[in-house]
């Protein structure tokens, strides 16, 4: 499995989409993904806002829609939720073999991401981010490790899953378990059960094939 981090400096962002965000706020920081949709990924954000700006501001975005604030903890920053319709963001989401590990900034210094996945998956995604905003820098790192190579390539959720899946035997033969029982169990809906299965499947399958 490779590990590739991507570099944008900041004068391509300031040239890019992104430069919207950076009228409103000085950092952009995303902390987690909570959800991935068709359309976009819903984060978990932290923003420090310029001139007073407000958190709704970031509808002025155009690939961005406020959802709401976090109960704030401590003395930390509060955090919002966005759903994030980037078109670079967007590309990623049809790739089962990577996955985009947060956190990341976009702020005044530029971006830089990290992803992890396998190698043919790698060069597919970087020829997507060539065509909407060639990096300023890419550098790559093979990880030799083949199991944590295998988990780390499936997002926590898949990961919960699988494991139950395993554990009741829905991959024993005879299975002991039906899909919609497993959905039962784990409390999600069997449509949901069933696109976490498939992922973590062909993600896993790929990485097999790279890898050999």
């Amino acid at each position: 499995m490779q590990e590739v981090r991507i570099r944008w400096s900041a004068a391509t962002i300031a040239k890019s989409e992104f430069a919207e965000l950076l009228e409103i706020c000085s950092t952009f920081e995303v902390v987690a993904h909570l959800d991935v949709q068709p359309e976009g990924v819903r984060q978990l954000t932290r923003c420090e806002m310029r001139n007073g700006a407000d958190f709704e501001s970031i509808n002025d975005v155009s690939f961005l829609t406020f959802e709401g604030i976090l109960p704030k903890r401590g003395d930390g920053p509060e955090a919002i939720v966005v759903m994030n319709q980037h078109p670079l963001v967007v590309s990623a989401i049809g790739f089962d073999d990577i996955a985009v590990y947060p956190p990341y900034s976009i702020s005044d210094e530029g971006v830089e991401i990290t992803l992890r996945g396998v190698p043919s998956g790698i060069s597919q995604f970087l020829a997507q981010v060539n065509i909407f905003l060639p990096p300023d820098k890419v550098s790559v790192t093979t990880h030799e490790d083949p199991k944590n190579d295998a988990l780390e390539l499936l997002g926590k959720r898949q990961l919960e899953v699988v494991q139950q899946a395993v554990l009741l035997g829905y991959y024993d033969e005879p299975k002991k378990i039906s899909m919609r029982e497993l959905a039962t169990h784990i409390g999600i809906a069997r449509s949901t059960l069933g696109e976490h299965l498939h992922r973590a499947e062909s993600t896993l399958i790929k990485w097999i094939s790279e890898d050999n």
